[in-house]
């Protein structure tokens, strides 16, 4: 889809990180095939943090706003790297013979987990040094868009272990170890790209019936689903750090562009509007003061 281990304190251990104000959103701009990670600041103002001639896509903020990890290819396999969001010190992370991008962070700051791509498509964590890999779904299924909880006990995701014929995926959600993995959609078309509420007490995600994708939004235990959008062209949402606004992608003349709206639909605002194909939106938290 993508349309892409151990947790060592809580949300509240981070002084309120969650829920925050709200920051910059970081996306990706396509620019005549070379893919770069882009910031929008709340003033509208749009500045280019990377500048690689390949693919940095699926960036992601750390709770704390201060770092950003991404997916970077180039040539060979794509990698999972970490800058500051500046978009200065950069590091790889992941470095096996597969794809693996996608990344979202642990509450604490400590761990990625991530996308795995192969024969068998896998979620992943590892340390936020490189070290400490593992395989948190190990399922012969395709598994794909993790999403960390806020107060990092568990990790939701998009599987399609249950359809026989592999095509349709529904959301699931694990703990942060990859145990006790539960399905939580039961939609007749395909379900991915989960986005946790500040609080987590819900999940945002796309749900699409053949062309047609839509946002919707449920508790985070499955129950109360409810489509948010009825445009048939929106994906890729990220929920805003405060808690009242949803960022996401929505396709425009054949491009992606970015918008927010508030969770019941309404106060819809255009993010960026330019003849680019830009997507794949994550909100950067601000800290609050205790």
């Amino acid at each position: 889809m993508g349309i892409a281990l151990l947790v060592l304190t809580s949300a509240n251990a981070l002084g309120g990180a969650f829920p925050g104000r709200n920051g910059a959103i970081v996306f990706n701009r396509d620019h005549n095939g070379n893919v770069d990670l882009y910031l929008r600041a709340a003033s509208g103002k749009i500045v280019r943090l990377t500048r690689w001639k390949g693919l940095d896509e699926y960036a992601s903020f750390s709770a704390d706003g201060k770092r950003i990890a991404f997916g970077r290819k180039r040539g060979g396999n794509e990698d999972v790297y970490v800058m500051s969001v500046d978009g200065k010190g950069l590091r790889r992370v992941t470095r096996a013979p597969q794809d693996e991008s996608d990344p979202t962070w642990s509450p604490d700051g400590l761990r990625l987990a991530y996308a795995s791509f192969g024969q068998d498509d896998e979620i992943g964590s590892v340390g936020v040094d490189g070290q400490g890999a593992v395989d948190l779904t190990n399922n012969p299924a395709s598994d794909l868009d993790p999403a960390w909880s806020p107060d990092g006990t568990r990790i939701a995701f998009a599987s399609n272990r249950d359809d026989p014929k592999g095509v349709a995926y529904e959301i699931y959600v694990m703990d942060a170890d990859g145990s006790n993995q539960v399905r939580l959609t039961h939609t007749p078309g395909d379900d991915g790209e989960p986005s946790w509420s500040p609080d987590g007490t819900r999940i945002a995600f796309v749900t699409t019936s053949g062309t047609r994708a839509d946002l919707a939004v449920m508790n985070a235990d499955g129950s109360s689903l409810a489509t948010i959008t009825h445009s048939g062209h929106a994906f890729e949402p990220a929920w805003s750090p405060d808690g009242t606004r949803i960022a996401f992608t929505s396709l425009r003349g054949g491009r992606g562009q970015l918008f927010s709206m508030h969770v019941d639909a309404t106060g819809l605002r255009r993010l960026t509007n330019d003849r680019y194909d830009d997507g794949a939106p994550d909100w950067q938290p601000v800290k609050t003061s205790p």
